[in-house]
Protein backbone atom coordinates (compact mmCIF):
# COMPACT_ATOMS: atom_id res chain seq x y z
CA UNK A 1 0.00 0.00 0.00
CA UNK A 2 1.40 3.45 -0.58
CA UNK A 3 1.21 5.96 1.39
CA UNK A 4 0.94 10.02 1.15
CA UNK A 5 4.13 10.83 0.71
CA UNK A 6 5.09 14.44 2.66
CA UNK A 7 7.68 17.08 1.41
CA UNK A 8 10.59 18.33 3.50
CA UNK A 9 10.37 21.62 2.54
CA UNK A 10 14.56 22.60 3.47
CA UNK A 11 14.96 25.15 0.95
CA UNK A 12 11.67 26.96 1.46
CA UNK A 13 9.99 26.07 -1.62
CA UNK A 14 6.57 26.52 -0.46
CA UNK A 15 7.54 30.12 0.53
CA UNK A 16 8.76 30.82 -3.15
CA UNK A 17 5.88 28.85 -4.93
CA UNK A 18 2.98 30.85 -2.66
CA UNK A 19 5.06 34.22 -3.91
CA UNK A 20 4.50 32.87 -7.21
CA UNK A 21 0.89 31.98 -6.68
CA UNK A 22 0.07 34.88 -5.19
CA UNK A 23 1.88 37.05 -7.80
CA UNK A 24 -0.48 34.87 -10.59
CA UNK A 25 3.49 34.03 -12.37
CA UNK A 26 4.59 30.40 -13.22
CA UNK A 27 6.69 27.88 -11.99
CA UNK A 28 9.41 25.79 -13.27
CA UNK A 29 11.47 23.24 -10.84
CA UNK A 30 14.56 22.10 -11.84
CA UNK A 31 16.31 18.84 -10.48
CA UNK A 32 17.33 15.34 -10.96
CA UNK A 33 14.58 12.54 -10.31
CA UNK A 34 14.22 11.97 -6.80
CA UNK A 35 14.00 15.29 -5.29
CA UNK A 36 10.55 15.33 -4.52
CA UNK A 37 8.91 17.64 -7.87
CA UNK A 38 6.34 16.04 -7.98
CA UNK A 39 5.71 15.35 -3.97
CA UNK A 40 6.31 19.22 -3.44
CA UNK A 41 4.10 20.17 -6.71
CA UNK A 42 0.85 17.70 -4.77
CA UNK A 43 1.26 19.17 -1.44
CA UNK A 44 1.19 22.13 -2.62
CA UNK A 45 -2.36 22.15 -4.13
CA UNK A 46 -3.74 20.34 -1.37
CA UNK A 47 -2.53 23.05 0.84
CA UNK A 48 -4.10 25.79 -1.24
CA UNK A 49 -7.00 23.60 -1.61
CA UNK A 50 -6.71 23.64 -5.54
CA UNK A 51 -8.13 20.88 -8.14
CA UNK A 52 -4.47 19.84 -9.92
CA UNK A 53 -4.50 18.69 -13.08
CA UNK A 54 -1.71 17.14 -14.20
CA UNK A 55 0.16 15.52 -17.28
CA UNK A 56 3.34 13.36 -17.31
CA UNK A 57 5.18 14.70 -20.89
CA UNK A 58 6.86 11.62 -22.92
CA UNK A 59 7.80 10.94 -27.05
CA UNK A 60 3.95 9.84 -27.04
CA UNK A 61 2.22 12.81 -25.72
CA UNK A 62 0.40 14.74 -28.51
CA UNK A 63 -1.56 18.40 -29.39
CA UNK A 64 -4.89 16.32 -28.91
CA UNK A 65 -3.68 15.59 -25.11
CA UNK A 66 -3.54 19.09 -24.45
CA UNK A 67 -6.09 20.67 -26.14
CA UNK A 68 -8.51 17.94 -27.69
CA UNK A 69 -9.93 16.00 -30.26
CA UNK A 70 -12.90 15.78 -32.36
CA UNK A 71 -15.16 12.77 -32.23
CA UNK A 72 -17.52 11.21 -34.30
CA UNK A 73 -21.14 9.59 -32.69
CA UNK A 74 -23.93 8.58 -34.53
CA UNK A 75 -22.98 10.96 -37.17
CA UNK A 76 -22.17 14.10 -35.36
CA UNK A 77 -18.78 15.50 -35.02
CA UNK A 78 -17.92 16.70 -30.95
CA UNK A 79 -15.55 18.18 -29.72
CA UNK A 80 -13.64 16.22 -26.43
CA UNK A 81 -11.73 18.97 -25.00
CA UNK A 82 -8.02 17.90 -23.51
CA UNK A 83 -6.36 18.33 -20.20
CA UNK A 84 -4.62 22.15 -20.66
CA UNK A 85 -8.28 23.46 -21.91
CA UNK A 86 -9.94 21.88 -19.12
CA UNK A 87 -7.47 23.13 -16.38
CA UNK A 88 -7.94 26.84 -17.84
CA UNK A 89 -11.80 26.49 -18.17
CA UNK A 90 -11.77 25.66 -14.77
CA UNK A 91 -9.40 27.26 -13.57
CA UNK A 92 -7.29 24.50 -11.58
CA UNK A 93 -3.69 24.24 -10.97
CA UNK A 94 -1.64 22.70 -14.28
CA UNK A 95 1.33 20.20 -13.59
CA UNK A 96 3.51 19.86 -16.42
CA UNK A 97 5.79 17.02 -15.17
CA UNK A 98 8.83 16.56 -17.60
CA UNK A 99 7.68 19.31 -20.05
CA UNK A 100 11.58 18.74 -21.55
CA UNK A 101 10.32 15.51 -22.52
CA UNK A 102 7.49 16.86 -24.95
CA UNK A 103 7.74 17.17 -28.67
CA UNK A 104 8.28 20.52 -30.65
CA UNK A 105 4.66 20.74 -31.45
CA UNK A 106 3.23 19.87 -28.10
CA UNK A 107 5.36 22.58 -26.72
CA UNK A 108 4.10 25.46 -29.48
CA UNK A 109 0.43 24.85 -27.77
CA UNK A 110 1.55 24.87 -24.85
CA UNK A 111 2.76 28.55 -25.81
CA UNK A 112 0.53 29.79 -26.70
CA UNK A 113 -2.12 29.19 -23.38
CA UNK A 114 1.11 30.22 -21.24
CA UNK A 115 1.50 33.72 -23.07
CA UNK A 116 0.49 37.01 -20.80
CA UNK A 117 -2.78 36.50 -22.50
CA UNK A 118 -3.48 33.16 -20.86
CA UNK A 119 -5.57 32.05 -23.81
CA UNK A 120 -5.59 29.32 -26.99
CA UNK A 121 -7.47 29.28 -29.92
CA UNK A 122 -9.12 25.81 -30.30
CA UNK A 123 -8.44 25.44 -34.40
CA UNK A 124 -9.08 21.75 -33.95
CA UNK A 125 -13.17 22.41 -33.28
CA UNK A 126 -15.04 25.39 -33.73
CA UNK A 127 -12.36 28.10 -33.42
CA UNK A 128 -13.59 29.29 -30.05
CA UNK A 129 -10.78 31.21 -27.80
CA UNK A 130 -10.41 29.54 -24.12
CA UNK A 131 -9.67 32.45 -21.93
CA UNK A 132 -8.26 30.92 -18.45
CA UNK A 133 -10.42 31.61 -15.79
CA UNK A 134 -8.62 33.79 -12.82
CA UNK A 135 -6.50 32.65 -10.81
CA UNK A 136 -5.39 29.44 -12.95
CA UNK A 137 -2.01 28.39 -11.91
CA UNK A 138 1.06 26.33 -13.88
CA UNK A 139 3.72 24.53 -12.26
CA UNK A 140 6.35 22.89 -14.77
CA UNK A 141 9.15 20.25 -13.58
CA UNK A 142 12.42 19.35 -16.11
CA UNK A 143 15.13 16.67 -15.49
CA UNK A 144 18.63 17.21 -16.08
CA UNK A 145 19.27 17.07 -19.53
CA UNK A 146 21.61 13.97 -18.64
CA UNK A 147 18.44 11.98 -18.18
CA UNK A 148 17.06 9.68 -21.29
CA UNK A 149 14.46 12.07 -23.39
CA UNK A 150 15.02 15.18 -22.21
CA UNK A 151 16.12 17.90 -24.63
CA UNK A 152 16.71 21.93 -23.85
CA UNK A 153 13.41 24.11 -23.71
CA UNK A 154 13.02 26.26 -25.92
CA UNK A 155 14.01 29.75 -24.66
CA UNK A 156 10.35 31.12 -25.52
CA UNK A 157 8.79 28.47 -23.22
CA UNK A 158 11.63 29.17 -20.74
CA UNK A 159 10.32 32.83 -20.42
CA UNK A 160 6.67 31.42 -19.81
CA UNK A 161 8.39 30.90 -16.42
CA UNK A 162 9.89 33.37 -14.25
CA UNK A 163 10.13 31.57 -11.45
CA UNK A 164 12.72 28.85 -11.32
CA UNK A 165 13.15 26.81 -8.24
CA UNK A 166 16.35 24.49 -8.02
CA UNK A 167 15.64 21.47 -6.09
CA UNK A 168 18.57 19.18 -5.19
CA UNK A 169 19.03 16.28 -2.82
CA UNK A 170 18.93 17.36 0.72
CA UNK A 171 21.84 17.93 2.37
CA UNK A 172 22.88 14.11 4.36
CA UNK A 173 21.73 15.47 8.05
CA UNK A 174 18.72 16.43 7.05
CA UNK A 175 17.93 13.58 4.82
CA UNK A 176 19.02 11.16 8.00
CA UNK A 177 16.57 13.32 10.08
CA UNK A 178 13.81 12.14 7.37
CA UNK A 179 14.91 8.84 7.37
CA UNK A 180 14.73 8.08 11.33
CA UNK A 181 11.19 9.48 11.67
CA UNK A 182 9.94 6.86 8.64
Amino acid sequence: MLQDSKYLDWNNSFEKIEKAFEAGLFVIIIGPKGTGKTTLVREFAKRKSVNLDSINFSLRTRESHLVGTKTLENGTVGFIEGLLVKSMKEGNMLYLDEINSAEADVLLRLDEALDDRRQIVLKESTGETIQAKEGWFVIATINPLSHVGTKELPPQILSRFPVRIRLEYPPEDIEHIVNDTV
